[in-house]
């Protein structure tokens, strides 16, 4: 296999960035979220968590409107993005991302994602299903990463 494969998933926010990381495996896991006052210390957060994850590539979920043309919204998504690429030169792929968060939301009592909003666990929540998305586009995995049954591992003795 080539060069290791890592995505970081972004769920973007004027107060809260939500993240999900995932691996050559392709199993999407929220991170914790860039809460931070202000979107200088989230980015400095971001840029900590590519560093750490050894990220390759950028999903960001990008907010068409509902007949898929870009709106006030998406603009500021794009802004965000070249921010982020220009502290970060990596390939970014854009989601549509309209119904993520409202997805993520369903999986919640939503008295607790409310209470839970602040931390930033829906938004990453969201970003994981960007990234899902994501993932499910590029179609099957590398036949190196598919686990194989080994015939001599099984243990015939206790069906007889």
């Amino acid at each position: 296999m080539g060069e290791r494969e890592s995505w970081l998933g972004i769920d973007y926010g004027s107060k809260r960035i939500g993240l999900a990381h995932a691996d050559e495996v392709r199993v999407p896991v929220p991170l914790a979220a860039a809460v931070d006052g202000n979107e200088d210390s989230r980015l400095d957060y971001i840029e900590k968590v590519i560093r750490e994850k050894r990220v390759s590539e950028l999903v960001l979920g990008y907010p068409a409107r509902p007949d898929g043309s870009a709106g006030e919204m998406a603009k500021v998504v794009e802004g965000f993005r070249d921010r982020l690429v220009e502290r970060c030169p990596l390939p970014v792929h854009l989601i549509d991302e309209r119904m993520s968060s409202q997805d993520a939301g369903q999986h919640w009592n939503m008295k607790k994602a409310r209470r839970k909003r602040k931390t930033g666990q829906l938004d990453s929540a969201a970003a994981t299903l960007i990234l899902r998305e994501f993932l499910d586009s590029l179609g099957p995995l590398p036949s190196e990463l598919l686990l194989e049954p080994d015939p001599h591992n099984c243990d015939d003795s206790r069906n007889a």
